[in-house]
């Protein structure tokens, strides 16, 4: 529980702070504290913030990748040992061999050749998905995450935004529309080298707009190209105004169907930075950021991946921005953004920063040892509330059948619910009969009795309005914990609950007046 109080008694100065020294410094000295306190009782090797039991609302987690041996993959090592001495478990299925069954009762079953998992119509309130790179490229785990996705489990992330972050060409259409600073960049494919250097400056003109005008300064142009879904480092190179139409000849000589990103060298100044943000519902949380010093020897690399090495840094005003902004685009809950700092003037028309691509499934051994700490546990820690998780996009009539769960969850209140994206500022139940006892709130809706737990109480138009707070509200497979509604006398409504834009933005619904 160290962790767990830390984050949220310094989570304002943390959010209100230019630097991520802060965070740092912050998260560094607790977890020290904490760390020799455990070791006084003899608890665990101190590598975990958290040693008590129930640390966090989820029991499950869900792990989708390429890997479920946490002995040879560092990232999976961090996660295991982040929930090591907690009551959740967690269930790693291989992309490659994972499936499911849907069953008559609704519920779904999740196996491999080593695990199988029961996902219920509640499983969403207690249960995340993590989704690795590897998801993307295999159909059918592909096809899982997205059917969690539709009911309603937060996943880290989704799949239709990591096939956008995964792809350059379109991350970097992404960036361009949204005005984030990045260098040029073109789409290259067989067709474009068809007549050699002229179709190919033709292209070129997008990422140096003189170019063909003089030869000897086309010499001097410099190239990064990529391949679309390279990762890791892997699949990219730099070329030069010399040789890159034979290079590029070859390269679609062995491949004529592939498909490259081309880019602007800039001018960087001594590596990226990586940058992890988390998106939440209303708010954003930098956890951290790691300096990638370039590997050295003539190549211009730094992935950690390929042997790179890292050390903290303190982000300027400008870089915070920047990740914040690309999180937030990406519509990802999990972004690791990577920023490259420019040599001084070395591109006015674009700044001291440029954006190189983000990241739907970062590997944390990295930044765990920019940050002398246990990444996921950060990670996990700064997800652990309910009300914070923002679900994938679904659309929904405005008017859904609805189930509301008493306090002893002794009756279910089963009716329609109106979504208003008005400007209600809380959501309403309307009832018959009402008499309060104490924290006791007893309603008669429609001749059937209900009892609340009494939160407060609100003013409306002159009116009083008792508000309860709801254990759980569902729709189909979606629900929400602890939800406030006022509770308003029945004035012949046609429905008996209204359900605000807050919680129709916590549901992931996009209302449309025309589904039935």
């Amino acid at each position: 529980m160290v962790m767990i109080f830390i984050y949220q008694k310094y989570i304002k100065t943390i959010m209100n702070s230019n630097y991520i020294l802060s965070l740092q410094d912050v998260v560094q000295k607790r977890y020290l504290e904490g760390r020799q306190v455990h070791e006084s009782n003899e608890v665990g090797d101190g590598t975990s913030f958290g040693k008590s039991k129930d640390n966090y609302f989820f029991k499950n987690i869900l792990l989708f990748g390429a890997s479920t041996d946490c002995l040879e993959d560092k990232t999976l090592a961090n996660l295991c040992d982040a929930i090591k001495n907690t009551s959740t478990v967690l269930q790693m299925f291989k992309t490659d061999s994972v499936r499911y069954k849907q069953l008559s009762n609704g519920n779904i079953i999740i196996f491999d050749e080593n695990n199988k998992f029961t996902i219920t119509d509640k499983s969403n309130t207690d249960t995340i998905v993590i989704a690795r790179l590897s998801t993307l490229f295999n159909e059918d785990c592909a096809n899982i995450i997205e059917l969690l996705q539709d009911r309603g489990f937060y996943v880290i992330n989704p799949i239709d935004k990591g096939r956008i972050a995964s792809n350059k060409y379109q991350s970097s259409i992404l960036l361009d529309k949204y005005n984030i600073p990045q260098p040029r960049f073109a789409l290259l494919t067989a067709d474009d080298i068809a007549e050699g250097k002229k179709s190919l400056y033709e292209k070129l003109v997008e990422i140096y707009p003189n170019v063909g005008e003089d030869e000897k300064q086309d010499e001097k142009f410099e190239y990064v190209v990529k391949t679309l879904s390279g990762h890791g480092g892997v699949g990219v190179f730099m070329l030069n105004g010399t040789n890159i139409l034979p290079v590029l000849q070859a390269v679609f000589d062995v491949d004529p169907e592939i498909e490259l990103l081309i880019q602007k060298k800039e001018e960087g100044d001594g590596g990226d930075i990586r940058v992890h943000v988390i998106t939440l519902h209303g708010r954003q949380i930098i956890l951290g950021a790691m300096k990638r010093v370039m590997l050295g020897k003539g190549d211009f690399r730094s992935n950690v991946s390929l042997g790179a090495k890292v050390e903290s840094v303190v982000l300027t005003k400008e870089q915070e921005e920047i990740a914040k902004k690309v999180a937030k685009i990406s519509g990802m809950p999990w972004c690791a953004v990577d920023i490259m700092p420019l040599v001084k003037g070395s591109n006015k028309e674009i700044g001291d920063n440029v954006v190189l691509e983000y990241n739907m499934s970062p590997g944390t051994e990295g930044i765990s040892e920019a940050m002398g700490l246990n990444f996921f546990k950060l990670l996990l820690d700064s997800i652990n509330d309910a009300s914070g998780l923002a679900y994938t996009t679904k659309t929904v009539p405005y008017l859904c059948d609805i189930d509301v769960t008493t306090e002893d969850d002794s009756n279910v209140l089963s009716t329609t619910a109106q979504l208003s994206t008005g400007t209600d500022d809380i959501s309403t139940i309307c009832y018959d009969k009402l008499k309060v006892t104490g924290t006791e709130v007893a309603v008669t809706i429609e001749g059937e009795d209900y009892t609340f737990e009494k939160s407060g109480e609100i003013s409306r138009n002159r009116e009083k309005r008792i508000t309860v707070k709801i254990p759980s509200i569902q729709i189909g497979t979606r629900r929400l914990l602890d939800v406030e509604f006022a509770l308003v006398d029945n004035r012949d409504k046609s429905t008996r609950v209204l359900l605000n834009r807050d919680i129709i933005s916590r549901f992931g619904f996009v209302v449309s007046p025309n589904k039935d």
